[in-house]
């Protein structure tokens, strides 16, 4: 069955670190000061009981950084201010070469995002079209956590996507860069490329021919 629909993690997919040496010492920093290795760090905040909840609307965003600081020692209002600001500081930025790839299959595919956030989907829109530039309307269909209860990788919530996107599994392909939630999504039949580079993500895309193997 052909291709109907490209679905879009946000973080680490559609965005990109604007100084990746500079997020690695700053991670290397923030994790010292919770007593993790650098590489624990992320799943500690976001892979957790307080981050599914807070992505799923069950907590406010301050709830969560009380939540996963608290027990480190750092209770401060302010201080868990900058704290939360520096684990974000450097993801403020759309991938061009994403947001070209999303425009040129804009049209011949239906596009949606869908990602764990503490955002809303209106929270979301904004992000995009007005924040960052994307044209509006690019995607079809946004999908937050926050707004539908359910955190990747419930099957649920990729079944959310199908059905608003009107396609059936095996009509959408599904980029995240966790193998944790392209493999749950494969659970139901989607397609699913494990996100590394937007080069490689053409490829796969040239091999489901979805995009023609001269386009590049």
């Amino acid at each position: 069955m052909s291709i109907k629909a490209i679905i879009f993690d946000y973080g680490e997919v559609l965005n990109v670190l604007e100084d990746p040496t500079a997020d690695e010492a700053q991670r290397a920093n923030l994790a010292q000061r919770l007593n993790l290795e650098p590489d624990e760090l992320w799943s500690y905040l976001f892979e957790g009981d307080p981050a599914k909840k807070w992505m799923s609307g069950q907590i406010t965003r301050d709830e969560f950084w009380k939540a996963v600081l608290a027990p480190h020692g750092i209770t401060d209002p302010a201080e868990i201010a900058a704290f939360a600001e520096s684990v974000f500081g450097t993801r403020n930025q759309i991938n061009p070469e994403m947001a070209a790839l999303a425009q040129e299959l804009k049209g011949r595919y239906k596009l949606a995002v869908l990602s764990n956030t503490g955002w809303t989907e209106k929270e979301m829109q904004t992000k995009l079209y007005n924040h960052f530039g994307l044209p509006e309307g690019l995607f079809d269909v946004i999908v937050s956590s926050t707004s539908v209860g359910l955190v990747k990788p419930d099957l649920g919530i990729f079944q959310l996507a199908l059905e608003r996107l009107g396609v059936r599994p095996e009509e959408a392909i599904f980029a995240d860069d966790i193998p944790n939630f392209t493999a749950s999504a494969a659970k139901l039949g989607i397609n699913t490329h494990t996100f590394t580079t937007p080069s490689a993500f053409r490829d796969y895309l040239q091999q489901m021919e979805v995009l023609p193997s001269d386009e590049r």
